[in-house]
């Protein structure tokens, strides 16, 4: 049943208080003699009535006459009737049941802005639809370039702009898909999540998450009529809402500033990725290389203890009996010896008598001390140098060699 007739020389819609013609709607409700009023989508005869819920609207004369407008369900009426007037309260101009002058297309509410640049036709679908006949009307309105927006009272699997709207009472909600950008940024005092493994992190550019929302259908309507929200579909089938900056919301209806400020956020972000890349990869080579350092170092000091032992071994029976010699004694050896520097202390007749190869960086003042009464024997000129310049002035330093331990 159409909410729009042809007659009193125009079209009359009966959403509108002036019938959009600048007349009561006691001039074609229940008049003698009847106003001549015909159906502009099939030319049949029709009369003004009022539902019991006090929607005016037009039905045929005749009952079973064919037409694209019979069928319509209360619920449908409302909606086009709730549409319409946002519409008109955001300022445009809307005719319901406008068709396209070839026919291809018939819009429930046809917005038209007061400049008549944009066209925005809006479709309430209340009867289930095939995706594919969805997607073939939404051409025939883009090849005359009216954007469309498709109103469901169930989510819709086809990639079209639409709005899945609830009502309780006289309120109507868009239920979604729309998304809204939550920006967050990490506590100042504690570096990013993403950062804290840097030695000195940055700022945090910020974090978001797109979040589900609802808004009430006039405002939406009038958010679509000022193109401050808009659609992310891309004809495929929707995806959930939820999606982190890097990967703005496919198939929703949200605002150029949310969009702006994710991409904001995504860009700072990769640049942060890029730099703390980069300063992970400083990080990495440093210390590499410190382990290579490290591990150097650990071979030298092997090395070093090892040609030590080996000093130490070959000398020792050479130092043993040159003690024995001056004391008459045969001494004790003790190897590593922390009181002597690490080395091999001989002690014959209850005390010290000689340290065998000592290490000359473990010689503290305390240790020259201890070694000054003793002899310290050594293996070459640049060991006895090495000791003599960490030992006091008068240290006894005897080099002996490998060969005299088979004397």
């Amino acid at each position: 049943m159409p909410l729009v007739a042809l007659g009193l020389g125009g079209s009359l819609d009966a959403t509108q208080a002036d019938l959009g013609r600048g007349v009561s709607w006691h001039d074609v409700y229940r008049v003698r003699p009847r106003a001549e009023l015909t159906c502009p989508a099939c030319s049949g005869a029709v009369h003004a009535k009022v539902s019991r819920l006090g929607l005016r609207f037009f039905a045929h004369d005749s009952a079973g006459r064919p037409c694209p407008l019979n069928g319509e369900t209360i619920e449908h009426r409302l909606l086009k009737s709730a549409v319409a007037a946002a519409v008109r309260l955001a300022g445009w101009h809307a005719r319901l049941e406008a068709a396209a002058p070839d026919g291809a297309w018939r819009a429930d509410v046809l917005a038209t802005s007061p400049t008549g640049d944009r066209a925005v036709a809006w479709e309430v679908q209340l009867a289930h639809q095939h995706d594919a006949d969805t997607a073939d009307r939404t051409a025939r309105y883009a090849l005359d370039r009216v954007e469309v927006v498709w109103i469901f009272m169930r989510p819709a699997s086809a990639g079209v702009p639409n709005v899945v709207v609830e009502a309780d009472g006289h309120d109507l909600t868009v239920a979604g898909p729309v998304a809204r950008f939550a920006a967050t940024r990490c506590d100042t005092a504690k570096p990013c999540v993403r950062l804290r493994d840097l030695a000195d992190p940055p700022a945090c550019p910020g974090h978001g998450v797109w979040e589900a929302a609802t808004l009430p259908l006039d405002k939406f309507v009038a958010l679509v009529c000022r193109d401050a929200i808009t659609w992310t579909g891309d004809g495929a089938p929707p995806p959930p809402v939820a999606h982190e900056p890097e990967h703005p919301p496919a198939h929703v209806w949200t605002s150029s500033y949310y969009l702006r400020q994710a991409d904001a956020i995504a860009a700072a972000n990769r640049a942060l990725d890029e730099q703390a890349a980069g300063e992970r990869d400083r990080e990495r080579r440093r210390r590499e290389t410190e382990s290579r350092r490290r591990q150097s170092e650990e071979e030298r000091r092997t090395a070093n203890r090892d040609a030590l032992r080996r000093r130490q071994t070959l000398l020792t029976p050479v130092a043993v009996r040159a003690v024995e010699s001056a004391t008459g004694q045969r001494p004790w050896a003790l190897p590593g010896d922390v009181e002597h520097a690490m080395g091999v202390t001989l002690i014959a007749a209850g005390r010290p008598y000689a340290v065998v190869c000592p290490i000359a960086g473990r010689i503290t003042d305390e240790a020259a001390e201890r070694l000054s009464d003793l002899t310290v024997y050594v293996a070459s000129v640049p060991e006895r140098d090495a000791i003599a310049r960490r030992c006091r002035q008068d240290q006894r330093i005897v080099i002996l060699h490998a060969e005299q331990a088979h004397g």
